[in-house]
């Protein structure tokens, strides 16, 4: 075989290696960003907020069970935002009560409340 023949087989071999190797790269790189985004929305950040009941409505699932048990209470935060938590019938819980309602801050930015 001539050299420069080879050579030229040795930069199509190397070549057609380092196109599998990036993409294998890429592949992990991209199941690394995916894990690293579901860490992210794991990390909370708690804080306990007021809050005054504007109103009750009833619990729509498709289950009757849930529906008998719980309700959805509307609540008017100190702070300003209204917000929607979901709470036990046997709480007695009544529009115009001051409740305390815990405020989750997820890493991913997304905020989650639940009655405390």
């Amino acid at each position: 075989m001539r050299e420069d023949v080879r050579r030229r087989l040795d930069r199509a071999i190397w070549l057609d290696r380092a196109k599998y190797l990036g993409i294998g790269l890429g592949i992990v790189a991209a199941i690394g960003l995916a894990f690293g985004y579901e860490t992210l929305d794991t990390k909370v950040d708690n804080k306990d907020v007021h809050g005054k009941v504007t109103d009750i409505e009833p619990l729509v699932t498709k289950s009757s069970v849930a529906e008998a048990e719980g309700e959805n209470v509307i609540v008017q935060l100190d702070h300003g935002p209204l917000i929607r938590v979901l709470a036990y019938k046997s709480r007695g819980i009544k529009v115009g009560d001051e409740i305390q309602v815990v405020e989750h801050h997820h890493g991913t930015g997304r905020v989650t409340h639940t009655l405390k």
